[in-house]
């Protein structure tokens, strides 16, 4: 029977960006339980887990909020990562790995655009 071993996870929802901060979760055989607070990451968890093994997002947010935001983290962008290692029935150990990135919109004025913010009475 295969089994699933360690998760790591960096740059999702409210883990954070830096390597430091990976949270990396072993799993037990024959059971594992996620206990703890709200918004202690028990969800998160489940979702990177079926992240990682079908390439869905959470329903309901295309991606959006599944990575951590670079306006929170102040970087222009943000490299999700998710990497699982588990046992096939044979007995081998096996690693995979999805990276997310996420970055700022650029924002891209024309010169006319620009004119009109230069001379606006507001400024």
């Amino acid at each position: 029977m295969s089994r699933i071993e360690k998760m790591s996870i960096l740059g999702v929802r409210s883990f954070g960006i830096e390597d430091k901060d990976k949270q990396i979760i072993t799993f037990f055989s024959p059971l594992t339980i996620l206990v703890g607070p709200n918004g202690a990451g028990k969800t998160t968890i489940i979702e990177c887990l079926k992240y990682i093994c079908t390439g869905d997002f959470p329903p309901g947010t295309k991606g959006n909020t599944f990575v951590h935001d670079p306006k929170v983290a102040q970087e222009t962008d943000v490299r999700a990562q998710i990497r699982l290692q588990f046992r096939d029935v044979n007995g081998e150990l096996i690693a995979v790995q999805r990276s997310i990135p996420c970055a700022w919109p650029s924002v891209i004025f024309s010169k006319y655009r620009l004119e009109c913010i230069k001379n606006s009475k507001d400024r």
